[in-house]
């Protein structure tokens, strides 16, 4: 019994171990089977991951890659571009173009690629969509330049009015109600800023105002203040100042500008706007060249006391560019159109311009009268200061110098008798003698007898000033003292006196008739109030500021008339000249200078001033008249008006009914380091919108792709074949 169920014991362990080992196997192949299908699920995941990945990089490459090519080609979506255009990174345009039609523009920066890369039928990917948007990158294309620009060679903001009231700092107006007045770079008014009647005054830097802004809702700017603090003026030089070399010299102008022709003037001193108008304001077809070099105007009116009608003429202190005129300030290019006459100096570090300065109460006014004239002026181009174009002149009063007693101007040569005669002569002719009285006397005793009448001559030379008068003087004042004692009192021919300068180009002035005194008399003749001297003392104030001075001759002649048979003495003691005088001199825009001055008179005339519908006006440099006051009527111009800023006491500009340039009026070109307007860099920014067929935009959508991509115009001709693409780095988002 005990052997059988010990048995029966064994024999039920055995089936409990089969038991167990089914179980392991059965548990193992599940596990295998079960590690198997999780692998080929996840497998299949990761199949459908990765052709996600990319498909959506096949999108972002293919979206950047169209927007670079309609870069290239000029493909715009805008309504209001030119044909052909092509993006520059000109002000108020985009990446992809621009609307400017009706007074407005908007920049098209983003490129919407709805239904890029469709789904097709059967597939399990879904549709792809794109919006790629453009940023350019600041100082490329023309807002950079092909020469360095830093703070130290350009202004601090693109507008800045210096006056403090009684007149609107800054006043605008634009084409169109829902227009807009650009500006590149800051606009700063110690004043107010006005509108007048319509538009947004736009800044892409800063707006800012002293005493308000009239409406606050028109400015438009990252940073808008209206109760700011007051801008310092910058001070700045004139070219004159750098160069310390004074008041350039005097220049006459061409006498006309024949119809057709040209005229070409030279840098120098010009103060008679008669001589200038002649040129210049007649309704005749005329280019008008300004050579490379400093201008100083400084025009005399009646009210000045430097002007005098023997010198100019009729008074006058406006320049008139009038109908039918082009007249381009600066180095001529081989353009044959305004603007781009002369050298820009943001394009050329060689630049050699000009630099226009108005003295006194000079100024300039544009006006076409219905015939179109168009003006540019090209500033030069430096390294540590603005290219300033046009400058007020802002210190300085003309002082007058007055030779008298001591200084008057004698005799320094040895005099000479003419003729000898048989009837003696004068003895005793030598300069000391006749320099100053006591110091000898020249005479002539004639004996009865002989001829009836006899005349001798004593020619003295010298009577130069320590200093030769430059061209440009004006003479106010001119006497001639001489002590002398006529041959014979109240008979006879009285003796004359004749002046003739020795500058070249003078002649000799009309002989004056002395008195007939018994004995040594000094005589005073005042040449500009002696009614009898008129004429002598319009010629000298004529020659003397046509040709300069540097001495002159006097001709002393006594005669002496025989007919009693009595002796006779003629006798002289001394010749002096006085005069009153101003040399060309810089005077400031302002009242001191000049009384009545109304450039620098709140409300009165503008230093630069430009009408008509006709009439376009360029400054490729700075204007700095923190004096005076600038009014622009702007019509169809094709670029900015003021390329490098423009500061004065007040600033007007009107953008007229015919203006429809889309871009910043007055620009302040961007630091830069000289990479030149050939080159645009922008920013490409892809945004996919997965299962989106319509309505991608970069909200909705996800950055995935960034690219810098550099456009680069050979020899500035924008597209193809002379547009080349570099891409400068491109980066998938991960």
């Amino acid at each position: 019994m005990i052997r059988r169920l010990h048995r029966r014991f064994r024999r039920s362990d055995e089936r409990g171990a089969l038991l167990i080992i089914a179980i392991i196997i059965i548990t193992v192949v599940a596990l295998v089977t079960g590690a198997l299908l999780t692998h080929s699920e996840t497998s299949l995941r990761a199949t459908v991951t990765l052709r996600d990945v990319a498909r959506a990089a096949y999108a972002a490459d293919g979206a950047a890659q169209v927007a670079i090519n309609d870069l290239r080609t000029g493909y715009n979506v805008g309504s209001g571009e030119p044909n052909p255009w092509y993006y520059t990174n000109a002000v108020g345009t985009g990446c992809f173009g621009y609307d400017g039609t009706g007074g407005a523009t908007t920049p098209k920066d983003t490129l919407i690629l709805d239904n890029l890369i469709p789904k097709q039928s059967g597939e399990t990917q879904s549709v792809m969509s794109a919006a790629v948007q453009c940023t350019p990158e600041d100082a490329t294309g023309e807002q950079g330049s092909a020469v360095p620009i830093n703070n130290a060679n350009k202004p601090g903001n693109a507008i800045l009015t210096l006056g403090t009231g009684g007149e609107d700092g800054f006043a605008f107006k634009t084409n169109g109600s829902g227009a807009a007045f650009r500006v590149r770079g800051g606009v700063w008014s110690n004043s107010n800023i006005f509108r007048d009647n319509n538009g947004t005054l736009e800044s892409t830097e800063s707006i800012r105002a002293v005493t308000g802004c009239t409406p606050a809702n028109a400015m438009v700017a990252p940073i808008v203040n209206c109760n700011a603090s007051a801008a310092p003026d910058p001070n700045y030089p004139s070219d004159l100042d750098i160069a310390g070399t004074g008041i350039p010299a005097l220049q006459t102008p061409p006498l006309s500008c024949p119809n057709g022709g040209t005229v070409t003037l030279s840098p120098g001193y010009y103060d008679d706007v008669n001589k200038l108008n002649a040129l210049t304001d007649t309704n005749q077809d005329c280019f008008i060249h300004l050579q490379p070099g400093t201008y100083y105007f400084d025009f005399h009116s009646s009210s000045d006391p430097l002007y005098d009608f023997d010198i100019t003429g009729n008074a006058g202190s406006e320049w008139r560019i009038g109908g039918r005129k082009t007249l381009v300030a600066g180095t001529l290019t081989s353009d044959t159109s305004v603007p781009g006459r002369c050298v820009n100096p943001i394009d050329d570090v060689n630049a050699n311009g000009v630099q226009l300065i108005f003295g006194g109460d000079s100024r300039m006014v544009i006006n076409a009268n219905g015939q179109a004239s168009a003006v540019e002026i090209c500033g030069s181009y430096h390294a540590s200061r603005p290219p300033i174009a046009i400058y007020g002149q802002k210190t300085g009063t003309a002082v007058p110098t007055t030779l008298s007693g001591g200084t008057a101007l004698t005799t320094s040569g040895t005099p000479t008798v003419t003729p000898a005669g048989t009837d003696n002569t004068f003895t005793g002719a030598t300069a000391a003698a006749l320099q100053d009285p006591g110091n000898g006397v020249a005479t002539w005793f004639r004996p009865s007898g002989g001829n009836p009448n006899v005349s001798r001559t004593i020619t003295m030379n010298g009577f130069a000033p320590g200093t030769a008068l430059p061209k440009g003087t004006v003479v106010t004042g001119a006497q001639l003292i001489v002590r002398h004692k006529a041959a014979q009192n109240n008979a006879g021919t009285a003796s004359t006196i004749t002046m003739t300068p020795t500058t070249p180009g003078s002649t000799a002035l009309g002989a004056i008739t002395l008195q007939r005194p018994g004995s040594l008399t000094t005589q005073t003749i005042n040449l500009a109030t002696d009614s009898s001297t008129t004429a002598q003392y319009a010629s000298l104030q004529k020659q003397i500021h046509d040709n300069g001075y540097s001495g002159a001759n006097f001709d002393f002649t006594a005669s002496i008339a025989r007919n009693l048979g009595n002796t006779a003495t003629a006798e002289l003691d001394a010749v002096r000249l006085e005069l009153t005088y101003y040399v060309p001199q810089l005077r400031g825009q302002t009242t001191a200078a000049i009384p009545g001055n109304t450039v620098a008179t709140v409300g009165g005339a503008p230093v630069i001033q430009a009408l008509g519908n006709s009439t376009t006006l360029y400054i490729q440099g700075t204007s700095y008249v923190p004096l005076a006051k600038i009014d622009l009527s702007l019509n169809n111009i094709d670029e900015s008006v003021f390329r490098f800023g423009v500061i004065a006491r007040s600033l007007v500009v009107f953008e007229t009914g015919s203006f429809s340039y889309p871009g910043a009026v007055i620009e302040l070109p961007d630091n830069s380091p000289g990479f030149g307007f050939e080159r645009t860099i922008v920013q490409l920014e892809v945004y996919l919108c997965p299962g989106v067929a319509s309505g991608c935009t970069t909200s909705n959508g996800e950055l995935t792709l960034e690219a810098r991509v550099e456009l680069h115009d050979d020899g500035g001709t924008p597209g193809p074949p002379h547009r080349e693409v570099t891409v400068l780095s491109w980066s998938h988002k991960r």
